[in-house]
């Protein structure tokens, strides 16, 4: 058996080697022509990466987490694209996206933001919710969660510690009329709604929209017709400190209130344009939009479209400039990619990213926001109403 082995490597080995090379220089080929697909044809700076990860694995003089080598890589490449809406989206980061997404958290039940001053104040209490079983109120503002000062924390961050796990205690300290109170807050799941509304007078109905998720344009829906009950002939829908959202959310609200056409258009790199379109009605009421320097992404779309078509009056501030779409891809458990795909413009094809929606009507706030009595946006939209209605019947 030995001998016709030896027989046999000394008969074959050449094709022996012949096929070893073969299968190496395949491989080879496969890989560079993947690096090659892989990077556009720039497969250098792939393996130059790949070099650079080589040695900084097996010369870094202290222990090495390989997971979070890789991730660090990912947040690099996603960092040199200067885009602050391009991000990987992990742990707190990734649960806040998709609250807002889906409208749904663990929490109080407050919108709160940033007030003329720069304190942190409760402008909206819904109703039922933990905050107002607490004793919290409208125009509250923020000192402490916790025993942590909320100068510490930032807006995000105190949204952030305020939202936890379901039948947890939150401690604040609250602001309220030059005096301090502390409350503790039992939290509790919260679906949060994204649209409220209210009659102004006999004929102006108010809808705030928080955000654009994908249960907005139904809950608008169920808004505008219960004001159209009440005798509304008149809108004005507040958009103050709306983040945006999902875009089909906002076509679906322009749908109930305007005219027919384009209401935003979506520019990719490669796959071109495409224009978000609706039936609309046939006559729009008579409309202020209220806008400010927080308004952003859909929000800024639905003030466009508005005033591109003419069909109401934008008031307030200017946008805050939010002119790109994002795309989410899931990543594993909690974690996801979230990365520019496209720039929308206007119904009329003007570009929002980084200078927003120009009101018709500037209005500096001077009273709180949301807190309908010192509200001077608000007010300045009802007298503008009121006087497109002494018009109309002149």
């Amino acid at each position: 058996m030995g001998k016709q082995w030896k027989l046999f490597l000394r008969t074959h080995w050449k094709s022996g080697l012949s096929c070893v090379c073969g299968t190496v220089i395949l491989s080879g080929f496969v890989i560079l022509g993947g690096a090659y697909w892989l990077t556009d044809g720039q497969p250098v700076s792939f393996f130059h990466f790949l070099q650079n990860y080589r040695l900084v694995k097996n010369n870094y003089f202290r222990p090495i987490n390989e997971e979070a080598l890789w991730q660090g890589a990912s947040k690099g490449m996603l960092s040199s694209l200067e885009d602050p809406y391009s991000s990987i989206l992990a742990g707190d980061t990734y649960n806040s996206f998709m609250e807002t997404t889906n409208g749904e958290y663990g929490g109080i039940g407050v919108v709160m933001g940033l007030d003329a001053d720069g304190f942190i104040r409760i402008f909206n209490v819904f109703e039922g919710s933990a905050a107002e079983k607490a004793g919290i109120r409208n125009g509250d503002i923020i000192l402490s969660v916790d025993g942590t000062d909320v100068n510490d924390l930032g807006l995000t961050g105190t949204a952030q510690a305020v939202r936890g796990e379901n039948g947890t205690e939150v401690n604040l300290s609250i602001a309220r009329e030059q005096k301090t109170l502390d409350f503790a807050v039992n939290r509790s799941n919260v679906s949060l709604p994204t649209v409220l509304s209210r009659m102004v007078d006999d004929h102006i109905g108010y809808i705030h929209i928080f955000t654009f998720s994908r249960h907005t344009p139904e809950e608008f829906k169920k808004q505008l017709s219960s004001l159209k009950d009440q005798g509304c002939e008149k809108l004005i829908i507040d958009l103050r400190m709306n983040p945006g959202g999902m875009i089909d959310s906002v076509v679906a609200v322009a749908d109930q209130i305007l005219t027919g056409g384009t209401v935003v258009s979506y520019h990719t790199r490669h796959q071109g344009s495409e224009n978000f379109t609706i039936k609309g009605i046939e006559n729009p009421m008579p409309m202020a939009v209220l806008i400010d320097k927080n308004s952003a992404s859909a929000a800024e779309i639905l003030a466009g479209a508005v005033q591109d078509k003419k069909e109401g009056i934008i008031i307030g501030e200017t946008s805050y400039g939010k002119g790109t779409v994002q795309a989410v891809y899931p990543d594993g458990d909690r974690e996801a990619l979230k990365i520019s795909i496209a720039e929308y413009r206007t119904a009329a094809g003007r570009i929002i990213d980084k200078k927003g929606i120009v009101p018709d009507i500037p209005v500096k706030q001077t009273g709180h926001p949301f807190i309908l009595s010192s509200d001077t946006v608000f007010q300045k939209a009802v007298d503008v109403l009121k006087k497109e209605g002494n018009r109309d019947e002149t």
